[in-house]
């Protein structure tokens, strides 16, 4: 449950930031749009569309037998990757200083998974881990914020609502739901489809790895890197896709962020070579031992020229600052050579930082890599949205590079 305490914080640091109005105005659209559009659109859901099972989607899954528990090797070797990558942190350059949207969640919704982190308490982490995807550090990932629109007024036709559209267009995709699998890893939230626990944000994931699994289906070997891998879903839905071809899928994130998708994955694919921040030196050619690296975002710049099939970023160069933004476009470029694919919106931010200079962002739209070495494929509407966002401009984007 949320205290008073939270709000004061969320307000005070919205003041600070010059973002209080702004976000008291989309709370107020949110009260009045949801009613809108969830009514009329659950009215139209069919009988078995309506039967689906929330209700135990919803359950505490930490009572189940079949829930993950923690594995102490894997808390210690995340424990030493964040506190490692928390050290390089403050000799980065300023253009991968965490500003603006991120600041704001890191300062306010991560701090009990910090103190664990920093304390190098396994115990307290441990349990944080087990109840993920409740726990308020997965906002902005796809997790906290389901069970908070559970709990609201019409929550249970909202869920409904959104998952069955969400399931609906994998259909229109071809690609059959059936497949989809989820391992019970932390204490997600969904239907119970399958006798598994599906939750929308594995749908959406399940659509963008089958979109860039058809994408290298000619590229032996391929590589991967996706940016900002929220809490590992996506990742983990594009390794389990049948007859892949991937060869290195590697994730750079903010170091709190990446402490969550390393417990998943960890915890998902124990089959698999995964490699954390820190854990070999840099000399070391990681290429032939590893399945999935994971590690910080300033990272990203020493991948090699040319050595990427496929970069993904799914919300989040959109909700960065400017010059961060710029900095993983020039990666890209440089880093490239196939495809950049990628979704944003096209809502303006502006947030004032603590020394008082202000940090804005790059709209989707103007995310743009070289056009004299990429040529775009397409640009249309985004095709997964909750109902609150609808008024928000948002894109789907897929780049080539030019022979």
């Amino acid at each position: 449950m949320i205290s008073i305490n939270y709000y004061i914080k969320k307000i005070n640091r919205a003041w600070k930031d010059d973002t209080l109005w702004g976000k008291i105005k989309s709370f107020l659209a949110i009260i009045i749009i949801r009613p809108l559009v969830i009514i009329p659109s659950y009215l139209k859901l069919n009988r078995v569309e309506r039967r689906r099972n929330v209700r135990v989607g919803f359950y505490d899954h930490r009572k189940n037998r079949e829930h993950h528990i923690s594995n102490q090797d894997h808390i210690h070797r995340i424990i030493e990757a964040y506190n490692k990558s928390k050290d390089r942190q403050d000799e980065v350059k300023s253009v991968f200083r965490i500003k603006g949207l991120w600041a704001e969640w890191i300062s306010i919704n991560f701090q009990d998974l910090i103190n664990a982190l920093e304390s190098k308490n396994i115990k307290i982490l441990s349990s944080l881990f087990e109840n993920m995807h409740r726990e308020i550090f997965t906002i902005g990932m796809g997790g906290y914020e389901h069970i908070r629109n559970y709990k609201s007024l019409l929550g249970k036709i909202y869920i409904k609502y959104v998952w069955n559209d969400y399931y609906n267009k994998l259909k229109l995709f071809d690609y059959d739901p059936n497949k989809i699998i989820t391992p019970l890893i932390g204490n997600p939230t969904g239907v119970l489809y399958n006798n598994n626990i599906i939750s929308i944000d594995t749908l959406r994931n399940a659509y963008h790895a089958y979109e860039m699994y058809h994408l290298l289906m000619d590229v032996p070997k391929a590589k991967i890197v996706e940016i900002g891998g929220g809490c590992g879903s996506q990742a983990y839905q594009m390794i389990q896709m049948e007859n892949n071809n991937i060869s290195k899928y590697y994730i750079f994130d903010i170091p709190e962020v990446i402490a969550i998708s390393s417990y998943f994955l960890l915890s998902a694919l124990p089959h698999k070579k995964i490699l954390l921040y820190g854990e070999i030196n840099d000399k070391e050619n990681i290429n032939d031992q590893y399945d999935l690296i994971l590690l910080p975002h300033f990272e990203i710049e020493k991948l090699k020229d040319s050595s990427v099939d496929l970069f993904f970023n799914s919300c989040s160069f959109s909700e960065m600052d400017s010059d961060s933004a710029s900095k993983y476009l020039e990666v890209i470029e440089r880093s490239c050579r196939k495809y950049f694919y990628h979704n944003n919106h096209d809502q303006a931010h502006r947030y004032r930082n603590p020394n008082g200079t202000i940090s804005t962002n790059i709209i989707g739209s103007k995310l743009i890599p070289n056009q004299n070495l990429f040529k775009r494929i397409y640009k249309k509407p985004r095709i997964h949205g909750l109902p609150e966002d609808k008024k928000i401009p948002h894109f789907e984007y897929l780049y080539e590079r030019l022979k």
